[in-house]
């Protein structure tokens, strides 16, 4: 499952993912991953997930994200769900040209039975066409 929690800036959608990350953590029977652009929600989030602080990897560009997440998968064949916070900061064209690394994510998640919980800034109330495939909480 792919999943976007969509919003204008201050809507909550970080805080939404907060609270979906440690519910997941309660329920789950394998790992939970949550990704962040920087730090400050770490201690928000519980202690049995897993916390990832983006910028200390120094990514530059969604595919780059794409093949960091490869990475983490590949290191963890118990992952259920991550959730990720910020993925719209590293297009340096917006949510627009991300359809790419959404079709190649989509055949990870299909692949390993992965969940896939986005928080994405976004003002229009409608999100691109190509997302509409996807799980859409519009905040």
């Amino acid at each position: 499952m792919i999943k976007l929690i969509v919003g204008k800036k201050g809507s909550g959608k970080t805080k939404r993912l907060v609270e979906m990350a440690n519910e997941a953590v309660k329920k789950s029977k394998g790992h939970v991953v949550f990704i962040d652009m920087d730090n400050s929600k770490m201690f928000q989030i519980d202690y049995r997930a897993r916390f990832m602080h983006l910028n200390e990897y120094q990514l530059t560009n969604e595919m780059e994200f794409l093949g960091f997440l490869c990475g983490v998968v590949a290191s963890n064949y118990d992952i259920e769900n991550i959730y990720i916070d910020g993925l719209v900061k590293l297009s340096s064209d917006g949510l627009e040209s991300l359809e790419p690394f959404f079709d190649r994510l989509s055949k990870i998640e299909m692949k390993y039975n992965i969940g896939f919980v986005f928080g994405i800034s976004w003002d229009d109330p409608d999100v691109p066409e190509y997302l509409k495939r996807f799980q859409v909480e519009n905040l």
